[in-house]
């Protein structure tokens, strides 16, 4: 059998899936509920109490959520950038961004400001080769 079979045979499939689940979600909905005779309360007085949340067990609490974070690394590598004015020198940036905190016409100076910048941030320096490969990295916890 062809991939393109294959492919349509399993898309067939999961659209049947999809289809079983709908039905019985229609079913369930289709569930009557007994009616329940009105009866006729008294009104009485009820005072308000601050009632706390409880959280589920399978659920995280939101404190959880809001770790700290590990501090991002600077990277130290070369503008490959074609076009821009500053072609070839060397940049620092935070990991994961795409914005360079400042470029450096030398290697060896972009280095000493990253190591400032992750020194005063307490992470570390990541310092790329020419080719874009890792060539140094402090795998040392800064505390």
């Amino acid at each position: 059998m062809c991939f393109f079979r294959k492919r349509r045979a399993r898309k067939l499939a999961e659209k049947a899936k999809l289809a079983q689940v709908n039905q019985e979600k229609q079913e369930v909905k289709k569930v009557e509920v007994p009616k329940v005779e009105e009866t006729k309360v008294q009104e009485t007085k009820v005072q308000e109490t601050k009632v706390e949340p409880v959280v589920a067990a399978t659920e995280k609490p939101e404190a959880n959520t809001n770790k700290q974070e590990k501090p991002k690394k600077y990277h130290v590598s070369q503008n490959k950038e074609e076009g821009t004015e500053n072609f070839k020198k060397w940049r620092v940036r935070k990991e994961g961004s795409t914005k360079t905190i400042k470029f450096f016409d030398t290697q060896k100076d972009a280095i000493a400001y990253a190591e400032e910048l992750a020194e005063s941030a307490g992470s570390s320096v990541v310092i790329h080769k020419v080719d874009g490969s890792i060539r140094k990295q402090d795998y040392q916890k800064k505390e």
